[in-house]
């Protein structure tokens, strides 16, 4: 008679096998249309091997960000490379516009984040910290791009054209997290956050100001918010 456990076992075995295939297949999949999309030259169908401009991919995501402020200006950028023993040198010099956003995720917030003061007629409102957009260098309306160098080879212009984007957008990813531009945006957060929900208090017949709250905003005066009623309850009783 057939042992049930060697049964068992052998199909949990098979079962293993075909999922573990399937994740092998699955991330040969995937990697190979990351490379395509990537790394491969896309060429136009009708015209064999002409290469032209077009979105190759594009993705389309649900988002609840409030733009609370934008950084500009002037960024310049710097690359230099050294080649044939140190004989070679060359360096690279951009200067383009520059934009940081500093956004709001409001599409987090839940009935949990506010709560209202009836004594102060105040809406409290707990909300996400500001995010910092990654920098965005405006390489395309570049003022300034100069290259100084005896012989500059092909493969040291590539490089020093990454070095000179990436310095650049580091920079203003710097400049745009001083603690000067943080609070700069913390504070027209604040404001924007209370217009946008000022106006449905007023719709709802509430005559309330908005008050909004960082977590890590300090409390004046060890004084405590007053969070006996939500802001559902209010509106019920209106």
């Amino acid at each position: 008679m057939a042992d049930p456990t060697a049964a068992h076992s052998g199909i949990a075995k098979a079962v293993a096998g075909l999922v573990l295939l399937a994740v092998v297949v699955v991330a040969i999949v995937v990697g190979y249309r990351t490379w395509t999309e990537r790394y491969t030259v896309t060429v136009e169908r009708e015209r064999s091997g002409v290469a032209v401009a077009q979105v190759v991919a594009a993705t389309l995501s649900k988002a609840g960000d409030l733009r609370v402020s934008r950084l500009s200006g002037t960024v310049q950028g710097v690359g230099s490379d050294t080649r044939g023993f140190g004989m070679l040198t060359s360096q690279r010099v951009i200067k383009a516009p520059f934009e940081v956003n500093y956004f709001v995720d409001v599409g987090t917030l839940t009935p949990r984040d506010f709560r209202y003061d009836e004594a102060r007629k105040v809406l409290l409102v707990d909300a996400p910290d500001v995010r910092v957009e990654r920098a965005n260098v405006d390489e395309a309306k570049t003022y300034i791009d100069q290259t100084s160098g005896v012989f500059v080879t092909r493969a040291a212009m590539t490089a020093m054209q990454r070095q000179a984007s990436a310095a650049a957008t580091r920079v203003a990813a710097d400049e745009a997290r001083k603690p000067e531009n943080i609070a700069a945006a913390r504070n027209n957060a604040r404001a924007a956050i209370a217009a946008l929900f000022a106006a449905p208090l007023a719709a709802a017949g509430l005559d309330a100001t908005v008050e909004v709250r960082f977590a890590d905003d300090p409390v004046e005066g060890g004084e405590r918010w007053d969070v006996s009623r939500s802001l559902d309850e209010v509106l019920r009783d209106q």
